[in-house]
């Protein structure tokens, strides 16, 4: 644990690129290597940047367990000789954080993936949540005052679930009777009369790798995307049930046919969500379309987040749930690469962005993971997809249900911006001393970057005039892009207005 914890700080105060991306790889091979606990952050670190060089660095690093140990947990598990069961294991396993899995066929012929876990992993990960929970708050978690206890609790009651295969077959099976007979998303198929609380037998589902899914056609990939959004969009909102582990490896892809499929893999991490939170959840992204009037405080008390804590970035609510679902808002196909959610949370809050994480209940975490994971492989893909109409076509019968879906009450603050006071576009009109008038109509967020859609005869004139661009753009996004007279001027040759609406 001091060896990984000196590789992040080794990661975190590189100032070289090549030097970082070292440490990196140093970091990814020791999470490996201590397997449970550490070998799932690294899991989450390799999918970021330089995703492909980490994933190998992490999968080559993880020590898989001897063939012999297998042999000998198997043949334990069918009364001595795991001869009554399969033909044929195969021998070269792959690796991951709890256990190891092997394909195999069955006495009956049939090909299967056995699933084994590490003798004693449980008591290992318990030692490791043992011991965040004598770590000292620091950092982000001791000044944002964030619930590591409860962080831990919810990770230790998660963690539970996974490593009981018993538990997991049942979930897998639910999943599986939920997808149905949907041709794109392939649930494979469990053996529960073979599988037992430390393995599990599904049926072998072959597909290839994301990384392999890369270099296919644009038009291969731009389904793809819509299949995973839409199967994504459709088990939380109708079901309220989420694969929650977006490691790549729990993912494969046939594209040989003319409709790709995706098979999902490894259904020991799910999360569930409750009626009230989806409908909560849709409330919000309909009342950021719809610039409902109603308070954002509202729906996330409903959520289960802390209003005390939302207090002082209260007024900054609207502009970032509005940056968080933009992928459900935007009307255009949405490129994940523009997102950029950090960054402009940055800019509308700075640091008082912790409160907002802090108050969030520490169960979102894995609702959070979920989506990270699909934008993360999303933006892999370099396609641009319309979520908006992929939600509707996957819960929009509900829509009606969530808008009057009811809200938690809450002390009302006068004048605090809410969900009307969003703009939706960005305009600008420009009036010549000749006469003629130009209007311009764009998306908000354009505000962003006002050079880039400015003639430069009106750029001249905004510097002659010593109108500060830079600073009326920060005012903007930390007014959180709400309805409002960006800049106007007027010279000899013109009068202009920019405004949001």
């Amino acid at each position: 644990m001091l060896r990984i914890g000196k590789a992040f700080r080794d990661v975190k105060i590189s100032t070289d690129e090549d030097k970082r991306l070292r440490a990196q790889k140093v970091l990814v091979e020791l999470l490996g290597q201590s397997q449970g606990l550490p070998a799932k952050v690294g899991q989450f670190l390799s999918m970021k940047e330089d995703g492909d060089g980490l994933q190998v660095a992490l999968d080559s690093s993880i020590n898989p367990m001897p063939f012999d140990d297998v042999v000998e947990i198997l043949s334990k598990n069918y009364s001595g000789d795991l001869r009554t069961i399969f033909r044929k294991v195969n021998e070269d396993p792959r690796p991951a954080s709890l256990g190891q899995v092997h394909s195999a066929t069955l006495k009956s012929g049939e090909s299967v993936a056995v699933k084994i876990q590490y003798p004693d992993i449980r008591e290992k990960v318990e030692s490791e949540l043992k011991i965040i929970g004598w770590l000292p708050g620091m950092g982000p978690v001791k000044k944002w005052g964030m619930d590591l206890g409860g962080y831990v609790r919810e990770l230790r009651d998660h963690l539970d679930e996974e490593l009981d295969y018993l538990q997991e077959a049942k979930r897998q099976i639910d999943y599986r009777e939920k997808v149905g007979d949907c041709p794109n998303i392939i649930v494979p198929k469990v053996y529960s009369e073979f599988s037992s609380e430390n393995i599990l037998v599904q049926s072998f589902e072959k597909g290839d790798p994301l990384d392999k899914v890369l270099c296919l056609s644009k038009e291969k990939r731009q389904e793809i995307g819509r299949i995973w959004i839409r199967h994504v969009l459709s088990m939380l909102f109708r079901y309220g049930i989420m694969h929650s582990d977006p490691n790549p490896l729990n993912f494969s892809f046939r594209t040989k046919s003319r409709v790709p499929a995706i098979v999902i893999y490894d259904f020991g991490s799910l999360f569930e969500v409750s009626e009230d939170e989806r409908m909560l959840l849709l409330r919000i992204i309909l009342a950021i379309r719809e610039r409902e009037d109603i308070d954002p405080a509202r729906c996330l008390k409903g959520l289960g987040f802390d209003l005390e804590k939302l207090k002082d970035i209260q007024t900054c609510l609207p502009g970032l749930l509005a940056v968080l679902f933009e992928p459900f808002t935007e009307d255009a196909p949405f490129d994940i690469s523009q997102w950029e959610i950090n960054k402009r949370w940055d800019d509308i809050v700075g640091d008082l962005k912790w409160w907002f994480r802090s108050a969030a209940p520490p169960r979102i975490i894995f609702l959070m993971r979920t989506f990270h994971g699909l934008a993360t492989h999303l933006q892999k893909l370099n396609v641009s997809i319309s979520w908006s109409n992929l939600l509707y076509e996957a819960a929009g019968d509900l829509f009606p249900k969530a808008r009057s879906w009811p809200l938690p009450e809450c002390t009302v603050v006068e004048g605090v911006p809410n969900f009307k006071g969003i703009s939706q576009y960005l305009k600008i009109d420009v009036k010549k001393g000749n006469g003629n008038r130009v209007t311009l109509t764009m998306p908000a967020r354009v505000a962003e970057n006002l050079e880039e859609v400015m003639d430069p005869p009106i750029l001249e004139s905004i510097k002659k005039q010593n109108i500060d661009l830079d600073e009326i753009q920060l005012r903007t996004r930390r007014s959180g892009f709400i309805a409002q007279t960006v800049f106007e001027f007027e010279d000899p040759e013109r009068k202009v207005k920019v405004w949001l609406e």
